[in-house]
């Protein structure tokens, strides 16, 4: 399985559990055996801003909190809200990850002449794309140039060379009179 495909599996692993969970928490489902509400929340054990422990009730669906002064809170929205918000969390976190693997990669890809659209998808599409990436870009400023050739000298030195390498017995007149005609015919 692929990074990228692993990746999403785990975003839509998270987002249905917290689904589930969130479900699971704003409706308090009632106890097995349908007649007893569940477990008071440990909100209902918890004072407000000014001191005040809470009554708790249930009214059939969730537990409310009500204070002596009046005033009725329904809940923070269960154990489901603190996993929705870890959810939301990751996702953030994981599409700024994504992000910053694109941006980096096509700086990298831009540095180095290489193609960025290339390098975005490279990144997003493979397992390894932004590794990869990273060392195609590091590899292609390492490439040397080919060595400058000397310039090429006149007709007359190469001539002149030629019959040098003749006096000096180093080529035979046969070879000598090949290379000339060579060197003539290129001008």
């Amino acid at each position: 399985m692929s990074r990228t495909t692993s990746r999403l599996a785990a975003l839509l692993a998270g987002l249905l559990l917290a689904l589930v969970l969130g479900t699971v928490g704003s409706t308090a489902a009632v106890a097995a055996d349908g007649d007893k509400p569940p477990p008071a929340p440990r909100s209902c054990f918890q004072p407000n801003a000014d001191g005040d422990l809470p009554t708790c009730s249930w009214d059939g669906q969730r537990w409310v909190r009500t204070y002596d002064n009046g005033s009725s809170d329904p809940g923070s929205g269960g154990p489901g809200a603190g996993f929705a918000v870890l959810f939301v969390l990751v996702l953030v976190g994981g599409v700024a990850f994504t992000i910053w693997q694109v941006s980096t990669a096509r700086r990298m890809a831009r540095d180095s002449g290489m193609s960025t659209g290339d390098a975005t998808a490279m990144t997003l599409l493979t397992d390894d794309g932004f590794e990869a990436t990273y060392l195609a870009s590091n590899l292609r400023g390492q490439v040397t140039p080919p060595a400058a050739t000397a310039p090429a000298a006149s007709v007359a030195e190469r001539l002149r060379e030629l019959a040098s390498l003749r006096d000096q017995g180093l080529i035979t007149p046969e070879e000598h009179d090949v290379r000339r005609a060579t060197i003539i015919d290129s001008v």
